[in-house]
């Protein structure tokens, strides 16, 4: 115990399981050969958790492969599947296949056809070409934003300049591909007079920096998992490009923000550990070298356990002065939802992602399909309500289990840090136009598949880097509120939700506002007016008189499905989510207190003219008495649950009575208040029989550093008690 306290051990959030592996030009990539094992019947797994989840009526549709029985008439087969409301897209004899857009609900129907012999999802192929698109870069929207060659990239749209700051063992690039930027230059022309000069794009490293805060004298990542976080965030796949162009069929592993910068901070050791002082040095030259560098973005995927509530804990002390700097603070949640034996444990978020002020990102299990429908939190992503404070936590929730990104120079077999020299034009051309030779990066690097919420929080930080490119007038909360009112709610829970088998409050700790979509986030970015720092309360953050939130292309299609909106949040960090975005001064509570931080839940949305529909399609007249939500617009009031009058502007200010916000600024209809991280009511605690028995005592999963440090989905910390509710860690009221 006294070591426990002599130096605070901070936690690797990654798995290093058997689950873990290599993958280089050559070699088979993990997870292949799975073959049919584990499936039942007649379909994928993806396609049966598709089926058990629709709605009767819902009208959702699946593209499907289907294999015909051989003794089956293909004519008889083709009138069935028309009966059962199929589409037939394609029919192909020979193989004895067909393809069919499917009404999801009679998936089973289907299933039990004895024309039927199997039913397969239509997956996307990926391309021959160099550019291939990453699992990652589909699953979370960025392939519809990002550029399509280098020659795009260099002129914008990757995050470029944008600097990220990666809190981590280090970063050491397997080539100088993974991390190469792309910038246009200009030539000096004919005997440098500029004459029939040309433009030409060349490369540059992006790491602009390393620092060292862990008193080794060792500056490489020889633990591996800082390189793999910045291959996440920022990483080209260049490597995996290259070997898929050749071998088709082959993954590819780019990241999200493929032209930012990274700042490389190393504040965990050879060992994957550190102390919390170092973790605050490395803020702090973060903090004073921030204009230098273009920080905007710092990511932390480490954290320790919580001991103290957020507002004295030096290490969320620390996180919030960096976002009252201007830097956007993404923190993973922790991989603490499980205990060794598969139960859901509940208050595994760590410090400091339990900071109010910061983005807490969980992970989701894609199951490594690139539709969203079939994805789950995955189920060691750590939950809330935190420890001590009682906040609801994450905030959302990004792809982190089996991600494929770089692997450290230190372990790659292949690692070479090469260039060769292309362009120049020749002694002729070189003479007319002037040099536009430059050093192109060779591409030999090796890829690592890694699960943990380690790896989800760098996916966001790539995000809010291609955000702030789009447009640098946004501050940290409005990056903030536009990653979780563009995040699309989880289908699985609302399932869950409407079977009664979750609570509301049980999907909010789970997936916070759902899922990173990178495409809505960036397009809102975009739509924003570029003075948005600027915006006062009452202000408009989309002024362009055509645009609005809902025809902005907020709902574009990922991976074939198009994205709902996420109705259930109409107020974030001070935004209210009308169809302009809203910029308020916050929440004035009936006892003059006033909420300025968190977020709002509702069943509903906000519309132009600051009208609340609710979810069943109805909207709110004068008096018309709230029953399902509350009305939240232009600043409406409401009084013991009555609308009060269609926009009633009450200053910067939206009144409510009756205490309708709840956790970290969630509110639904019975809620109560907590505000600027004071808890002023018992929204927690309403749920209590929920988490109760079930919270996490931190002083059980950390029994020797190496269990802790190899937490995952497969790798749980042993051992793990609960907490009592006379622990001083309790949540408190």
């Amino acid at each position: 115990m006294p070591r426990r306290f002599a130096l605070i051990t901070l936690l690797i959030l990654s798995l290093l399981s058997p689950m873990a592996g290599t993958w280089s030009p050559g070699a088979k990539a993990q997870g292949g050969g799975r073959g049919r094992r584990g499936l039942a019947g007649k379909m994928t797994e993806a396609l049966r958790l598709r089926s058990q989840q629709s709605r009767p009526g819902a009208g959702e549709r699946a593209r499907v492969i289907l294999n015909i029985q051989s003794s089956a008439d293909a004519m008889s087969a083709r009138t069935m599947l028309e009966n059962a409301g199929a589409n037939i897209k394609g029919q192909m004899d020979e193989l004895g296949m067909m393809v069919a857009d499917v009404p999801v609900e009679k998936l089973s129907e289907l299933e039990g056809r004895d024309e039927i012999s199997w039913m397969s999802q239509d997956q996307p192929v990926r391309s021959l070409g160099t550019n291939n698109t990453s699992h990652l870069e589909i699953s979370t929207g960025a392939s519809r934003v990002l550029p399509a060659d280098n020659n795009a990239l260099a002129t914008s749209g990757g995050g470029n300049k944008v600097g990220i700051a990666i809190l981590d063992s280090g970063i050491s690039p397997p080539d100088a591909a993974e991390f190469a930027g792309y910038e246009w230059q200009q030539s000096g022309g004919t005997l440098g007079t500029g004459l029939f000069s040309q433009s030409y794009v060349a490369t540059y490293n992006r790491i602009k920096k390393s620092v060292n805060f862990t008193g080794e004298t060792e500056t490489r990542d020889a633990y591996g998992h800082g390189t793999h976080t910045a291959g996440v965030a920022a990483g080209t796949g260049q490597s995996s490009e290259d070997y898929a162009a050749k071998n088709a069929g082959s993954p590819t592993y780019g990241g999200i923000a493929t032209n930012a910068n990274l700042v490389d901070v190393r504040v965990l050791n050879s060992k994957g550990l550190g102390s919390v002082s170092n973790v605050i040095a490395g803020i702090d030259w973060v903090i004073k070298n921030k204009s230098t560098y273009n920080i905007r973005v710092m990511n932390l995927s480490l954290g320790t356990a919580i001991a103290q509530s957020f507002e004295t804990d030096p290490l969320c002390q620390a996180v919030g002065r960096a976002v009252d700097a201007g830097i956007v603070v993404v923190v993973a949640a922790g991989n603490w939802g499980k205990d060794s034996n598969g139960r859901t444990i509940y208050g595994g978020i760590l410090s400091p992602a339990n900071s109010p002020k910061v983005i807490t990102v969980g992970a989701v299990n894609t199951q490594q399909t690139n539709v969203r429908s079939d994805d789950a939190v995955a189920s060691y992503s750590s939950r809330g309500p935190t420890l001590v404070d009682g906040l609801a936590k994450p905030d959302l929730v990004a792809p982190g289990n089996r991600i494929g990104a770089a692997e450290t120079a230190v372990s790659s077999p292949n690692a070479t840090y090469s260039y060769s020299s292309t362009g120049g034009g020749g002694l002729i051309g070189g003479l007319i136009s002037g040099d536009t030779s430059t050093n192109t990066p060779k591409a030999t690097g090796t890829y690592q598949i890694l699960s943990g919420t380690s790896f989800a929080a760098p996916a966001v930080s790539g995000t809010a880097a291609l955000m702030l490119e789009a447009n640098p007038s946004l501050t940290p909360r409005i990056v903030k509120a536009l990653l979780m009112r563009t995040a699309q709610r989880l289908p699985v829970y609302e399932s869950m939700i409407q079977t009664g088998q979750m609570s509301n409050f049980e999907r909010v700790i789970t997936e916070g506002a759902g899922e990173l979509n990178t495409s809505a986030a960036v397009t809102i970015a975009r739509a924003i007016r570029k003075d948005a720092n600027r915006a006062r309360p009452g202000d408009n953050l989309i002024t362009n008189t055509k645009v609005t939130y809902q025809n902005s292309g907020v709902t574009s299609a990922i991976a074939g499905e198009s994205m709902p909106l996420n109705n259930g949040l109409v107020w974030v960090e001070g935004i209210a989510f009308t169809d302009k975005l809203k910029m308020t001064g916050g929440f004035m509570l009936p006892d003059g207190r006033k909420l300025t931080t968190g977020f709002v839940l509702a069943d509903g949305y906000l519309t132009a003219n600051g009208t609340y529909i609710f979810s069943d399609g109805s909207s709110n007249a004068a008096s018309r008495l709230i029953s399902t939500g509350v009305v939240m617009g232009d600043g409406v009031m409401v009084a013991d649950g009555v609308v009060m009058g269609d926009g009633v502007v009450m200053g910067d200010s939206v009144i409510l009575a009756e205490g309708v916000v709840m956790g970290d600024g969630v509110m639904v209809a019975d809620g109560v208040v907590m505000g600027d991280g004071v808890v002023m009511g018992d929204w927690c605690f309403a749920n209590e029989a929920i988490w109760a028995s079930n919270l996490i005592d931190p002083s059980s999963a950390s029994t020797s550093e190496e269990q802790v440090m190899v937490q995952g989905e497969n790798v749980m910390p042993y051992g793990v008690r609960r907490l009592s509710s006379k622990s001083p860690l309790y949540p408190q009221r």
